[in-house]
């Protein structure tokens, strides 16, 4: 049953000592929208069984934690946590993760016994370039993670599990196709360069592909696999569980690996979801009030974030304020 296995995932977490891979495994399998419910009832159980309390630091506490885990966004509205929540944050603070479970994880989600991953991480504030194994390249955008095979040589393809969002330059092997996964979407190409936008907090997953070809396929659906032209963008409503194909101009995400940061009729979390990861901010507003308009804009590679404010005041007419690294929206 789906429900004892959580309550088993969960509990093994409780108590033990974190390592590294384990907390970005356990953050994915948390994450994933299937069986919410019965992992909510585990995480509500495990509370009614300590003493966990909630302090003032408890917030901090949970928004450091969230930006390792990926689980819930840490900005929108300004109003306090609700209990509940607050209850979740003080369980999740006290679990700790074992080796012995990373080893479950790894067995049950993504990584073979027979094959030795690489981790490669990006806080906020941050994008870096990678080199994977076969001369691929990957611009890794803030907030993201990529876990890989450090090996390719003996392996029928070349899987790459992303979290967050990366543009991709594959080196061509027709023998061995370069498959993107992500906990929505699998993206498979053959020699070619596409980015591909999964971070949990947003409502839509996208496949972007610059040049050659790319076979994009739906995760558990029985939606049909699309094969995308240089311009075209796959959308995927994580929440509706649909898809649509649209043309774009794809040239501006070879601009973002340069530096700048460009939107296109995003609505307003997305834009400030998208600031927070690029500047390694806190932005409070109210998401209600935000939530219905859809924005154009571009942004230089060193435009700060004072700039970046003060032209987002201009475009929508708001009112802000800095405070070190926290921006309140009113």
């Amino acid at each position: 049953m789906m429900e004892d296995s959580s309550k088993k995932i969960i509990s093994l977490y409780f108590g033990k000592h974190f390592s590294e891979r384990a907390r970005k495994l356990f953050g994915r399998w948390l994450n994933a929208t299937d069986g919410e419910e019965e992992k909510n009832e585990a995480m509500q159980d495990l509370w009614n069984q300590n003493s966990a309390v909630s302090n003032e630091s408890t917030q901090t506490d949970w928004e450091k934690l969230n930006k390792r885990l990926y689980f819930f966004p840490v900005h929108k509205n300004k109003t306090p946590f609700r209990k509940q929540f607050m209850k979740y944050a003080a369980v999740i603070a006290l679990m700790i993760l074992s080796a012995v479970t990373a080893t479950y994880f790894t067995h049950k989600t993504i990584i073979s016994s027979s094959t030795e991953m690489a981790e490669f991480f990006v806080p906020y504030g941050e994008s870096k370039v990678l080199t994977l194994p076969d001369s691929s390249r990957v611009w890794v955008d803030a907030g993201s993670v990529l876990i890989y095979p450090k090996d390719f040589s003996n392996m029928k393809t070349r899987p790459i599990y992303l979290n967050g969002k990366a543009s991709f330059k594959v080196k061509k092997n027709k023998e061995q196709p370069f498959i993107v996964k992500t906990n929505c979407l699998q993206i498979q190409a053959l020699g070619t360069v596409f980015t591909v936008n999964s971070y949990p907090s947003d409502s839509f997953t996208t496949a972007t592909l610059e040049e050659g070809k790319v076979l994009v396929s739906v995760n558990g659906s029985f939606l049909q696999p699309a094969v995308l032209k240089p311009n075209q963008q796959y959308v995927y409503s994580n929440k509706n569980h649909t898809a649509t194909i649209q043309t774009v101009d794809a040239a501006l995400y070879a601009m973002e690996r340069q530096g700048f940061l460009i939107f296109e009729h995003v609505s307003f979390d997305q834009l400030m979801s998208s600031l927070e990861r690029r500047f390694n901010v806190v932005i409070q507003y109210n998401s209600q009030k935000y939530g219905k308009e859809y924005y154009n804009v571009k942004f230089g590679p060193q435009e700060s974030i004072h700039d970046v404010m003060g032209v987002v005041q201009q475009l929508i007419g708001i009112q802000y304020k800095i405070k070190g690294n926290v921006i309140i929206i009113n």
